[in-house]
């Protein structure tokens, strides 16, 4: 999810991503605004690990400085975002089958929606939601419908693997 959302980050039009970085809390225009824009369309597509992805988020959010390790905390979170979800959907869609509506698609676009469109803004880690660009939205919504697809790609493929191990 964080390698499709960085690449159409760093390919993205150069005023809709200083929009996006405006539009996040506490950003004014201005030269920091236009140097990060350059640091993300300059940065390589690909990260390494954990470390990576979290580096460019604190790049683009600004929240902390961007030549700054995460602490595993911060990594633990990120994760913790990540696999609970993923945990909850995979123990829910055997008893709730319309969950993998889509193969995973549906769960993905849920993800979007409670988490990029609901919580973050609720919570204060983002904006709200009209702040931003339209290609910031969609650019979540394709992470999120990658994320659900492979999800329950693997999950199917687990279900497979288990099935053939028990006969």
């Amino acid at each position: 999810m964080d390698q499709i959302g960085w690449a159409m980050l760093r390919t993205e039009n150069t005023h809709a991503l200083t929009r996006d970085l405006q539009a996040r809390q506490g950003r004014k225009a201005g030269a920091d605004i236009t140097a990060q824009v350059h640091s993300v369309q300059r940065s390589p597509l690909v990260s390494k690990g954990a470390a990576g992805a979290l580096r460019k988020a604190t790049q683009v959010s600004g929240v902390s400085d961007p030549n700054r390790r995460p602490g595993p905390g911060e990594t633990a979170f990120h994760y913790g975002l990540g696999m609970l979800p993923g945990a909850l959907y995979g123990v829910t869609r055997r008893s709730r089958p319309r969950l993998s509506t889509g193969y995973g698609s549906l769960y993905g676009l849920g993800l979007f929606v409670v988490m990029d469109e609901t919580a973050a803004p609720l919570t204060g880690i983002a904006s709200r939601t009209g702040s931003y660009p339209w290609q910031a939205h969609a650019r979540g919504l394709v992470a999120h419908l990658v994320l659900g697809i492979t999800t329950d790609t693997l999950l199917r493929a687990t279900d497979r693997i288990w099935h053939t191990s028990r006969l």
